[in-house]
């Protein structure tokens, strides 16, 4: 079991101030006999994929929000297309590139040197 302590900044939407406080949290895994430094590089790896895609994608195309209950599994097939067709397009900011592509009626036919034709 490994106990790790963090500070979580959140910001009240209300308000607009942001808060402070210290979270403990536990990670139950049965590996054995490895270094905290590694655990770290683990968890931090898991949290990337969860601030840049899932995060992304809620925020975004408001996943969570979705009210679609006969076949969910289609609708996020498509929002995660839509995703990686932003992202392979070179995208960094994927909200401001959904506005540019829906104002752009070529916007997927224009090459990107991501992209092998």
């Amino acid at each position: 079991m490994l106990r790790l302590t963090r500070i979580v900044h959140r910001r009240d939407a209300a308000t607009g101030l942001w808060t402070t406080s210290r979270e403990t949290v536990f990670w139950v895994s049965s590996a054995a006999g490895f270094s905290a430094k590694l655990w770290n590089a683990w968890i931090r790896g898991h949290w990337r994929i969860e601030n840049g895609s899932h995060h992304v994608r809620d925020t975004t195309f408001a996943e969570d929000a979705s009210r679609i209950r006969k076949n969910p599994d289609i609708a996020a097939r498509l929002r995660s297309f839509a995703y990686n067709l932003l992202r392979a397009h070179g995208s960094e900011n994927i909200k401001n590139a959904r506005w540019r592509a829906a104002s752009i009626s070529t916007f997927c036919s224009i090459s990107s040197p991501n992209i092998k034709n």
